[in-house]
């Protein structure tokens, strides 16, 4: 009990500024390499079914650029989070649009 006692003190300890971000920062890393798959079913249904009805050239056009947009911020500002993340975004609407325009 003492031992279980200990960890969780240790883990609700007050943390500083420099350790918080730390932490948030892995945790938006991993969350921005995982949130990409969101588009795997859209994906599915334009690659798979050859369904684009609904779906707009303009918006996913917008949807491209804005994450080549966000991958140059994040590559000229150094925050590997944001391109990385944003990078694979760049491949998943590269890919929606690719498929709106192959299947209109």
């Amino acid at each position: 009990m003492h031992l279980v006692r200990a960890r969780l003190s240790h883990f609700l300890r007050p943390r500083t500024q420099a350790e918080v971000l730390t932490l948030l920062e892995r945790v938006v890393f991993v969350i921005g390499m995982i949130n990409p798959l969101t588009a795997v079913p859209q994906l599915y249904q334009i690659w798979g079914l050859h369904a684009v009805a609904g779906l707009s050239l303009f918006t996913v056009s917008a949807a491209l650029l804005m994450s080549v947009l966000w991958t140059a911020y994040g590559a000229m500002t150094r925050q590997t989070a944001l391109w990385a993340s944003s990078s694979l975004w760049v491949g998943m609407n590269g890919a929606t649009v690719a498929g709106v325009m192959a299947f209109s």
